[in-house]
C-alpha cells in the first residue's frame, strides 16, 4: 500500500499522453471551425457561423453559401452579411458598397415568404446615438433577457436585396451552439425573386 502514492504521478502522466491511434485525424488537418457546415435542402441553405472573435468580422456570401475574405470590405462586393459576435452588418450604407438593404417581415416563416416586401427597406447607417456603433439594419434581430443575459432571435425574418438585384429571405435561427457557446450564429436563407 505504501507504493500507491508513488504511482499517482505516473498515472497522471499516462492519462495526459496524446492519442496515437491511426484512426484519429491529425491535429494539423483542416478543421471546419468557422461554419459548422453548410447544409443545402433544395434552394434553402443553413449555416452556423463562428462569430466568436471580438475583433474580427466574418464575411458571408449568400449567393455562394461561403465565407469570404475581402481585402477591403468597404469596397468589396463579394459579401452580403458580416458577423462579429451579436453584430450583423450588411454590405450597404456605411458598411459596404454592394447596396444591400433589408426589410423585416413579421408573421412569416421562411418557407412562406415568396416575394420581397414593397416597403420597410433599410441599410446600415452611421452611429446616431453616440455609442460608437453604426445603426445596423439587422440590429433588431434579437431579444435580450437582462435577467439571464441570453439573446434569442426575434420572431421575424428578413428580406435582403443587393444593388445588382439579387434577393434572399433570411432567418436568424440562433446565437448559441449545442453546448451553449455564444456567437455561433445559425442562419437559414433562400433566394427570392428580384423586387
Amino acid at each position: 500500500m505504501r507504493h500507491l502514492p508513488s504511482l499517482a504521478p505516473l498515472c497522471l502522466c499516462l492519462g495526459c499522453a496524446p492519442d496515437l491511434r491511426e484512426d484519429r485525424p491529425a491535429d494539423s488537418a483542416p478543421q471546419d471551425t468557422d461554419t459548422g457546415g453548410l447544409i443545402t435542402d433544395g434552394e434553402t441553405r443553413t449555416l452556423t457561423v463562428n462569430a466568436t472573435a471580438v475583433d474580427v468580422w466574418v464575411y458571408l456570401s449568400l449567393s455562394d453559401g461561403a465565407l469570404v475574405s475581402p481585402a477591403d470590405p468597404l469596397q468589396d462586393d463579394s459579401w452580403h452579411l458580416a458577423l462579429q459576435r451579436y453584430n450583423l452588418a450588411v454590405n450597404g450604407g456605411v458598411s459596404g458598397a454592394r447596396e444591400v438593404e433589408v426589410a423585416p417581415v413579421e408573421g412569416h416563416e421562411l418557407d412562406g415568404l415568396t416575394a420581397a416586401p414593397a416597403d420597410g427597406w433599410r441599410t446600415d447607417l452611421a452611429d446616431a446615438d453616440g455609442d460608437g456603433v453604426p445603426e445596423y439594419a439587422l440590429g433588431d434581430w434579437y431579444e435580450y433577457d437582462a435577467t439571464t443575459h441570453v439573446l434569442t432571435p426575434a420572431d421575424r425574418i428578413y428580406a435582403l436585396c443587393d444593388g445588382a438585384g439579387a434577393c434572399f429571405k433570411l432567418s436568424i435561427e440562433g446565437y448559441y451552439d449545442e453546448v451553449g457557446t455564444p456567437a455561433m450564429v445559425g442562419l437559414r436563407w433562400a433566394p427570392l425573386p428580384p423586387r
